[in-house]
């Protein structure tokens, strides 16, 4: 039995399915509002990490690990320089006056750590948390160096770095949290004090 009515070809067939394309204009317009989220979720990310001192001008973290890995290495210069200028001259000044050497000092500033724990002092530091502390802090802060140092710090984000610190030595070894203070003063953090966490450790770890 014949076919009737005329062959219909592969690309006719294919020409009569509807078509799944969307039109350029509104691909374009799809692109951009996508791109536009991108960016804005990015910027968004940017903004926390720049608040919370992971970007821009270096970590709020880096000054307090240096400090505490300065006093079990016995390191003057590391130690000083993750302060404030002016904190860290003071230092640098009563060295001069006490005319011992940088180790010496060290020992003599940290003399309850090394005698609990050991002259083979180490500290493994490991940051558990870290918030941006309120403007009340500052302000006392910025009043205390003032008494001190006769001027006013130019301060801008301030953070509390939350820091579990593993203190072991020949002599004993225990686990001390502490709660570190660091500011950024123009490109550069530096550490302003730690504080024990709880009140029943004897050791003192304020500069």
């Amino acid at each position: 039995m014949e076919e009737s009515g005329a062959e219909v070809s592969q690309e006719q067939v294919l020409e009569k399915r509807p078509s799944n394309k969307v039109p350029a204009k509104q691909q374009q317009k799809q692109q951009i509002f996508l791109l536009i989220i991108l960016i804005a979720v990015i910027a968004g990310v940017l903004f926390i990490f720049y608040r919370n001192g992971v970007i821009g001008g270096g970590s709020g973290e880096k000054p307090v690990e240096q400090y505490l890995q300065a006093i079990a290495d016995k390191d003057f210069e590391a130690y000083t320089s993750a302060m404030l200028p002016l904190m860290a001259e003071d230092y640098r000044n009563d060295l001069a006056e006490r005319g011992i050497t940088p180790v010496e000092y060290m020992e003599l500033l940290y003399s309850d750590y090394y005698g609990e724990f050991g002259d083979d002092l180490s500290i493994d530091i490991e940051i558990t948390g870290r918030s941006r502390v309120d403007a009340e802090f500052v302000d006392m802060f910025k009043e205390s160096y003032e008494d001190i140092y006769g001027e006013t710090p130019k301060l801008g984000r301030a953070l509390e770095i939350d820091v579990a610190a593993y203190f072991s030595g020949s002599k004993s070894a225990d686990l001390i949290e502490l709660e570190c203070y660091s500011v950024k003063s123009g490109k550069s953090w530096y550490i302003v004090g730690c504080d024990y966490k709880t009140d029943d450790a004897n050791l003192s770890a304020e500069e």
